[in-house]
């Protein structure tokens, strides 16, 4: 999911907002939002206790092969599982919930994953994918390929990530207006 698809309408439609986006775990948002440090948040809904919390779905996450073309050669499409596991690859660190994912798609087929770099940050992810140290892979549809004509992001078949993905709000008072704004235009936009 890329986040600007909520972000962009918000600021559009109340130009004094002001945002923070924080990479986090799911664990980690959730809590930001029970104890309302954030007002909301996007987590995987695996181990959220949804009494607690307003839930809105967003669309199923698929994943993809982010690679520099200048460094690696895909076109003769997306490698299969077997060839992936052969390829440097940068992931997210141990604990995030997309990287167990990733994992178990990989060990589902009996392979193992050919580690080379791995970061809290997707950013330092991207830089290593563009500096050609490896490829990684990412969500569909979140916006990394834009960031450089240098990058593509191929989807990879039988991939989907096992738990859902929502943005979340704090189901008790205090809960902020603007925050409650912000939920429903969120929940018009991915309706």
């Amino acid at each position: 999911l890329n986040p600007m698809q909520l972000i962009k309408p918000l600021a559009e439609k109340y130009p004094a907002l002001q945002f923070s986006l924080l990479s986090m775990t799911s664990e980690q948002i959730i809590d930001g939002v029970s104890r309302n440090q954030l007002d909301l948040g996007i987590c995987y809904l695996q181990h959220l206790d949804q009494r607690l919390f307003k839930v809105a779905r967003l669309p199923q996450t698929r994943m993809g092969l982010l690679h520099d073309k200048r460094h690696f050669d895909f076109s003769g499409g997306t490698p299969g599982w077997e060839a992936l596991a052969t390829l440097p690859l940068g992931f997210l660190t141990k604990g995030m919930y997309y990287r167990e994912s990733i994992e178990i798609s990989f060990k589902a087929k009996g392979l193992t994953p050919k580690y080379v770099f791995e970061s809290d940050s997707t950013f330092q992810i991207i830089q290593a994918v563009q500096a050609g140290i490896c490829c990684a892979i990412m969500p569909l549809n979140n916006g990394l390929e834009a960031l450089s004509d240098n990058l593509e992001i191929l989807p990879i078949a039988e991939t989907q990530v096992d738990s859902q993905l929502a943005l979340i709000m704090r189901q008790q008072e205090p809960v902020s207006t603007l925050a409650e704004k912000c939920f429903a235009e969120a929940q018009g936009i991915f309706g």
